[in-house]
């Protein structure tokens, strides 16, 4: 080996020892995929792990977050015109996730900086906006922003949870996230984070598939894979049926 290769390797044993080391974490989930059912009423998912205290001691908190797919959306700003509600302005945003809860073993604030925060993108306050045409201005995007996740939050699709995260004797942690009837479908992430004096000592993340099956999933993929069978399907069963109905009150 010559020098020159010696001293390239060395270099990157300095660089990728340290990161080796600062990863405290091992996690795992108690489903591998979640498969939803035309009965499906949500359910709870479980995110557990375990924590090495020998590099750092005891960690000063742990963050879980389960991401949904990402999806483009349309919000449109409506106004009173007249006693009627109409649309105004369009705010086309994205990829922004479909899905978002963020648990943890105490408020963030009290072990993350804010700036940390941001930058690892934990929680929905510090989600960023992507406008896909126009230019609003900062404060229409940050209002735009806050309405989106407004309406996730009502329908349950954004939670966060500040006590979710339970650690046990410094080694252990698990955490429950609640997985609502409405969630979209596609590839989540989960991410797990352990901090200690404000930094990240552990990071794993993962993927978790959610699939519709059965008759639902059958449908799903005629509607999206091909449409153009699947409306002339939907037109021919409601002639047939029209015609069925017409049959039976022309006998009667």
């Amino acid at each position: 080996m010559t020098k020159r290769p010696l001293i390239i390797f060395c270099l990157l044993a300095m660089f990728v020892a340290p990161v080796a080391r600062a990863n405290v974490l091992v996690t795992d989930l108690s489903k591998d995929q979640i498969s939803i059912r035309g009965d499906f009423a949500g359910e709870t998912l479980l995110l557990f792990g375990a924590i090495d205290p020998n590099p750092h001691g005891a960690i000063d908190g742990v963050v879980v977050v389960l991401r949904g797919p990402g999806e483009n959306i349309m919000l449109r700003k409506k106004r009173k015109t007249l006693g009627i509600w109409v649309n105004q302005t369009a705010y086309p945003m994205g990829p922004l996730p479909g899905f978002l809860a963020t648990v943890s073993s105490a408020p963030l604030a009290d072990f993350i900086p804010d700036e940390e925060r941001r930058l690892l993108n934990i929680g929905a306050d510090k989600l960023q906006a992507n406008m896909l045409s126009g230019t609003p201005s900062d404060e229409e995007q940050r209002a735009a922003l806050a309405a989106f996740i407004r309406l996730k939050q009502k329908d349950r699709l954004f939670a966060e949870n500040a006590q979710a995260v339970e650690i046990i004797d410094d080694r252990l942690f698990r955490a429950e996230i609640n997985l609502p009837a409405g969630m979209p479908v596609g590839r989540y992430v989960t991410e797990f984070f352990a901090f200690k004096n404000g930094r990240v000592v552990g990071y794993r993340t993962g993927e978790l598939p959610v699939d519709i099956v059965g008759a639902g999933h059958i449908l799903g993929e005629a509607a999206h894979k091909q449409s153009l069978l699947y409306g002339l399907s939907g037109v021919a069963l409601a002639v047939f049926m029209g015609w069925g109905v017409a049959a039976i009150f022309r006998r009667r």
